[in-house]
């Protein structure tokens, strides 16, 4: 009896767990399906973004190019003829002016050379001078067989008409005039040749007098070759030959400079402008520069000159400014660093940097229409003051994410924070 007494106890226990277990398992499906049906009455509420608008701004920025200082001019001094160096009145560090004498040289081969020339020429002109000579006096001999003949013509022709009358004039004395007119005409004719080949002469005498007198030319300044003045206002930086030195012309290698002259109150200084800022480029503006020598302070050059081609290496482009340095302050070869202007010609769209995604698929804001989130792919441009130029389906003043990011899914909801 106490056996199937326990037995129906446990019977009894057991079947009270399990009913326990059914209710709290009935109950939590109830939950379950209550809190289910309650979400979707409510939707959650749309998660709030920041957003900034899309602004129109005309990029204005200072980038710091590395730059290179050079003499506006920088001259190599040759002599035009080889010589000897006979003075030189300047050395390194010398200041001079343009046309101030320099160097004197002397050159025997030339001179010998002048003077040959000098010889012939006087001889060629010695020559037509006789030609012509001779020329006037067979023009003289033919004018006056000319009058002879004219003379001779005329007693004939008054003997020709007397002797018609008969008795007057012999018929013999007719034929000796008129042998002696046609005497006087063949004279002529052979003058005339004379005068025409005489003259012929004297035209070939000319032109070899002009031949001497060009080739003279080439010595007729030889003395102020011989004379080196300085081509501009400039520093002697560099001075390579010395009395009795000899120097040639070639400026090849074989005979170096005598000296080497710059002009330093005025200088060149060449920035190699990126490709992307080559648009921005006027000629006329300013443009500061700084070197190592005076750390604190700044320089304002001009642009004056732009290459318009770009170094296919680095993909630069040489613009050059115009530095007036009448006290020498800074010198070529001199580490500069220039604070280039980087400007556009027309505004263009910013928008914070963090506002823009990239992806290695596309780039891309997140625009913010209506509550709702549009992937609206961009270029970017410059930056400028902690904003990207940006340009695409946009337009200033479109609200767009301040942070955006991939999480900010397209066609999503969220509740705009301007």
């Amino acid at each position: 009896m106490k056996i199937a007494s326990l037995l129906s106890k446990s019977k009894i226990l057991i079947a009270i767990i399990i009913g326990s277990i059914v209710v709290i398992v009935a109950s939590f499906f109830v939950w379950k399906s209550f809190f289910e049906q309650r979400a979707v009455e409510e939707p959650s509420p749309p998660v709030e973004v920041a957003v900034v608008r899309v602004i129109s701004k005309t990029l204005f920025r200072e980038d710091q190019l590395p730059g290179e200082i050079e003499a506006y001019q920088d001259v190599l001094i040759y002599p035009k003829v080889p010589g000897f160096v006979k003075w030189i009145g300047v050395d390194r560090g010398s200041v001079v002016k343009e046309g101030q004498l320099m160097v004197k040289m002397y050159a025997p081969e030339y001179l010998s050379r002048r003077n040959d020339a000098l010889a012939q020429l006087a001889a060629a002109r010695a020559a037509v001078a006789a030609e012509a000579s001779k020329l006037q006096d067979v023009q003289a001999d033919l004018k006056r067989r000319q009058a002879n003949l004219l003379a001779d013509q005329s007693t004939y022709e008054r003997v020709a008409a007397a002797s018609l009358v008969p008795g007057v004039i012999a018929d013999n004395d007719v034929v000796q005039w008129a042998q002696t007119v046609e005497v006087d005409r063949q004279d002529v004719n052979a003058l005339i040749k004379r005068v025409n080949a005489k003259a012929h002469e004297v035209e070939l005498r000319k032109e070899e007098c002009n031949a001497k007198e060009k080739s003279f030319d080439n010595f007729a300044d030889f003395a102020s070759y011989l004379e080196l003045p300085a081509p501009f206002n400039g520093y002697v930086t560099e001075r390579k030959m010395h009395v009795g030195s000899f120097v040639g012309p070639d400026g090849t290698g074989a005979y170096p400079p005598i000296c080497r002259i710059k002009q330093l109150d005025l200088l060149r200084i060449v920035v190699p402008v990126p490709e992307r800022d080559t648009a921005g480029v006027i000629v006329g503006s300013e443009v500061k520069f700084s070197v190592s020598t005076f750390p604190a302070e700044k320089f304002v050059g001009t642009v004056a000159r732009i290459s318009n081609t770009l170094d296919k290496a680095t993909r630069t482009m040489p613009v050059e400014l115009n530095y007036f340095n009448p006290k020498y302050k800074i010198l070529p070869g001199m580490f500069c660093k220039v604070y280039w202007p980087t400007r556009r010609c027309q505004s263009s769209l910013f928008v914070p940097i963090s506002a823009v995604v990239t992806t290695p698929l596309d780039t891309f804001v997140c625009e913010v229409k209506d509550g709702v989130v549009e992937w609206v792919s961009v270029t970017k441009g410059q930056i400028m003051e902690g904003m990207v130029e940006v340009f695409g389906k946009i337009q200033a003043g479109d609200l767009v994410a301040k942070q955006a990011s991939e999480e900010l899914q397209n066609e999503s909801r969220v509740k705009p924070l301007l």
